[in-house]
């Protein structure tokens, strides 16, 4: 329960995340096995990708996030996941395409086309929801000045490991058990289908949510993938980037 004790206070009340939020579970520094398995990681992302598809398809004006990334969502007990931080979001008309903003957002998550023309519309969260997936996947930040250069960008070391067919290189040590391979490689996908450099071609979170409950047959997403994975993406997003206040 919330008390007000002053009379012009206002407070907004959220349900207590018992497990705090993603990032602190996938980047922790102890190096010991996970306590996120395959399928724990999965029911996050799908939750994630379900709320996501809410603000962009369930509401007029759509909502687009703008900051999505591992330590904005956050957990309850039972590992569901809250889409938070709704500080950057902003909203989208039906009749409106894009709204052109400044650029804001977290370096390694923020979509290329919005990096370089401040042009914002749903599609720069799925880009972001794309990397959300890769750090999931390999465990790995979507920026580390700390790996070797051609490591340093997740987005574009993920692409190269899926050209070379080396996808099963790509998950993260610090998982208990392997999924399936096939699992892994439609997540894989996903993913590179999030991140697609040409916005117009990324899946909307509608259909994101379909494909991580295995609604689509997995050739049909190996053979876009396959597309994807013949040309590099567009630049990474480059520079900082600030919060409005």
């Amino acid at each position: 329960p919330c008390h007000c004790f002053g009379w012009m206070d206002r407070m907004l009340v959220y349900e207590y995340m018992e497990n705090s939020n993603l990032d602190k579970w996938l980047h922790h520094e102890d190096g010991e096995i996970s306590q996120l398995n395959w399928d724990t990681r999965m029911h996050i992302l799908l939750g994630t990708a379900k709320g996501l598809a809410y603000l962009h398809e369930g509401l007029e004006p759509k909502i687009v996030h703008r900051d999505v990334k591992s330590s904005n969502i956050l957990l309850d007990g039972q590992w569901n996941a809250r889409v938070s931080d709704f500080g950057l979001a902003k909203l989208l008309c039906s009749e409106a395409s894009y709204v052109t903003t400044r650029v804001m957002g977290t370096f390694g998550y923020v979509a290329p086309e919005y990096a370089r023309t401040g042009m914002l519309n749903e599609r720069s969260d799925v880009y972001s929801f794309g990397v959300l997936v890769m750090e999931m996947i390999t465990g790995r930040t979507p920026v580390d000045y700390t790996r070797p250069t051609a490591e340093v960008n997740l987005v574009e070391w993920l692409k190269r490991m899926v050209a070379e067919r080396r996808v099963e290189e790509v998950l993260d040590p610090t998982l208990p058990e392997a999924p399936p391979s096939k699992v892994l490689k439609r997540a894989v996908l996903a993913a590179l289908r999030c991140v697609d450099p040409d916005a117009a071609q990324r899946p909307t979170m509608g259909h994101v949510v379909h494909m991580l409950e295995d609604d689509l047959r997995f050739r049909d997403e190996l053979q876009l993938a396959r597309g994807l994975s013949t040309h590099a993406s567009a630049s990474a997003s480059s520079g900082s980037y600030e919060r409005e206040e």
